[in-house]
């Protein structure tokens, strides 16, 4: 007998990733990512808490937000990359009851291949107050303050410190954070080609927008169809528990592919500081960290 499976969000989903959405159009508008990536955005924790959206991950008498559901909002959070510690949080709360108790945002520490040391790598570690749990779906662990350790600089956006500890993440909770972390990187790598798109009908050489050269436009769907691939991949991973892991790597790998892709169509202008796209490349760069730490640990 043939089973459908809907591939789409539910209701909680959607109204979530729409809610979270309006939040940040109105609070960051058309603002170039360079510009409050590194100082804050003009986005504050209480626009998030005070509704709730933090716990919106939170399930109670089988009742809240599915991993596909938690996808949708990681996109649309991906696309922006406001410099506050939502999805962290968002996962945390749902993972720990400790962290649900806690007042404020909190975050997790991360094994990183590149990290050595038994060092943990803390997104958002170095945000004042932040609290850190020390498991997730282990039915054990509290929320502690950061340890002191040293700054991370790949996802300049994520400000995140080293520190001599390391979260102790159940098996779920490992496979929901790859997913998530790879639906984040879908929205940015969708984000990116939405400004490549924009850069070639206004950059012109020879008299003409870059966007009309027949290179220009395969560059742009060869781009379009790696982040389309990324997303049914990130999908799948959120639906079928034991490819959590396979989909959201291959959704990360074709993530950098899109972005490598969309910079060189801005040719050397995508490196520059001014423009910003690095940031959402070195965002999926430390994603793929992530992922692979959590899968070598299981």
């Amino acid at each position: 007998m043939n089973v459908l499976v809907s591939t789409a969000p539910g209701e909680m989903g959607e109204l979530a990733a729409e809610t979270i959405g309006d939040i940040l159009d109105r609070a960051l508008g058309s603002t170039n990512i360079a510009t409050f990536a590194e100082d804050g955005a003009p986005v504050g924790w209480d626009a998030l808490a005070k509704a709730g959206w933090d716990l919106v991950g939170v399930v109670e008498d089988g009742e809240g937000a599915t991993l596909r559901d938690l996808v949708e909002v990681a996109q649309v959070w991906g696309s922006r990359l406001a410099p506050l510690p939502y999805l962290e949080t968002v996962l945390a709360k749902r993972h720990s009851t400790a962290a649900q108790e806690w007042e404020g945002p909190v975050t997790f520490a991360l094994p990183h291949p590149s990290i050595e040391g038994g060092a943990g790598y803390i997104p958002f570690g170095a945000i004042p107050g932040i609290g850190l749990v020390t498991g997730m779906g282990t039915g054990s662990g509290e929320v502690i303050p950061v340890p002191a350790g040293r700054p991370h600089t790949l996802d300049l956006d994520a400000r995140a410190v080293e520190a001599p500890v390391l979260t102790d993440f159940s098996l779920d909770a490992a496979r929901e954070l790859a997913v998530i972390s790879a639906a984040s990187s879908v929205g940015a790598a969708r984000r990116l080609l939405e400004l490549g798109i924009a850069f070639a009908k206004e950059r012109e050489q020879f008299g003409k927008p870059i966007g009309s050269f027949q290179a220009v436009k395969h560059h742009l769907a060869n781009t379009m169809i790696a982040v389309e691939e990324a997303d049914t991949a990130v999908i799948w991973g959120s639906l079928l528990p034991e490819e959590a892991f396979r989909g959201a790597r291959f959704a990360i790998s074709r993530c950098i592919d899109a972005a490598e892709t969309v910079l060189q169509v801005h040719g050397g202008l995508g490196f520059t500081w001014e423009l910003g796209l690095h940031f959402y490349l070195r965002h999926m760069l430390a994603a793929r960290e992530s992922v692979e730490g959590l899968r070598a640990r299981f």
